[in-house]
C-alpha cells in the first residue's frame, strides 16, 4: 500500500512552488525521521528499485535507471520513496513500481514512477489488486462532488472509471471486490462555505456480471469514529462511470 496524501492520473506535474510565509516544517522534523526509516526498509525489501545517494534518489525498472530526483530547497525539498506497489506490465508480468513523495513547505504531493518516468498522481490513498491489474485511488477533490473513488485498468492507466465517493482502507478480497470505508457529500452547505453535507459509510466495492463496477454501502458510520450510526436514509448504491473530460493531459 501506498502512503499518499496527493491521489490520480498521468499527467504533468509541475516543480511545486514554496508558498510564501509559510516555514518549512518537514525537514529535520520527526516526521521526516520516521519517513526516512521508512525509505530505508522499502529499498532494503526492493533490492534494484531505489538508490539513496545523500539527496538523490534514483529509481530503476528492469536494471535501467528511470529517473532521479534530487532535492531542491526552491522546489522538493526532499524527495522519499514512501511505497511500493506491485501492478502488472504490459508484458504481463508483475512488476514493483516506486512510490514518491515530494515535501515542499507544509504541503506533500505523492506519485508512482511509471517506466518510462511518466508520475501517476495518487492522493490520499492507493491500493493495488491482489492480480495487479486494478489500481483503486480516493480522491479528495475529482469532480463536483469534491470526492472520488478512481480505478484504473493497469497498465492501460488511461482506461478509467470513477465512483462519486472517495474512499480509503481499502482491504481486496479477491482480484474484483473490496471493501472500504467511504464518504459522499450531496452537495455544499449554503449556510457555512466551509462545509458540505457528507456521509459517511461501509461499501462493498465490486464488478457484476456485466463487468461494470458496482459500490454499496453497507453501513452508515460516525464521520469521526467510524462507529455505526442509525441514519433514516437509504444506504448509496453507485455504478462506476467513465470521468468527465478532459481527465488526462493530452501530452502524456
Amino acid at each position: 500500500m501506498i502512503i499518499a496524501v496527493t491521489l490520480g492520473a498521468c499527467e504533468p506535474v509541475p516543480p511545486p512552488q514554496r508558498a510564501e510565509g509559510i516555514d518549512p516544517t518537514f525537514e529535520g522534523s520527526e516526521q521526516e525521521k520516521r519517513t526516512m526509516a521508512v525509505e530505508t526498509a522499502l529499498i532494503d525489501a526492493n533490492p534494484g528499485l531505489a538508490l539513496r545517494n545523500d539527496r538523490e534518489l534514483t529509481i530503476f525498472h528492469k536494471g535501467e535507471a528511470v529517473t532521479t530526483y534530487t532535492n531542491d530547497p526552491k522546489g522538493c525539498q526532499r524527495y522519499f520513496l514512501t511505497g511500493v506497489m506491485k501492478l502488472r506490465g504490459k508484458d504481463g508480468e508483475l512488476y514493483p513500481v516506486a512510490g514518491v513523495t515530494c515535501h515542499f513547505a507544509n504541503s506533500e504531493n505523492t506519485y508512482l514512477v511509471l517506466p518510462n518516468s511518466d508520475k501517476y498522481v495518487v492522493r490520499e490513498e492507493a491500493s493495488a489488486s491482489p492480480d495487479g491489474r486494478v489500481l483503486a485511488s480516493g480522491f479528495d477533490r475529482a469532480d463536483l462532488t469534491q470526492g472520488s473513488l478512481t480505478l484504473a485498468d493497469w497498465p492501460h492507466i488511461r482506461d478509467v472509471v470513477i465512483f462519486p465517493a472517495h474512499c480509503t482502507g481499502m482491504v481486496w478480497q479477491d482480484a474484483t471486490h473490496f471493501t472500504a470505508t467511504c464518504w459522499h457529500n450531496e452537495g455544499p452547505n449554503g449556510s457555512n462555505p466551509y462545509d458540505s453535507f457528507a456521509y459517511y459509510f461501509k461499501a462493498d466495492i465490486g464488478k457484476d456480471t456485466a463487468g461494470k463496477w458496482q459500490m454499496q454501502a453497507t453501513q452508515w458510520v460516525d464521520r469521526d469514529s467510524l462507529a455505526p450510526r442509525n441514519l433514516n436514509k437509504p444506504l448509496y448504491h453507485f455504478t462506476a462511470a467513465p470521468p468527465p473530460e478532459p481527465h488526462f493531459d493530452k501530452s502524456t
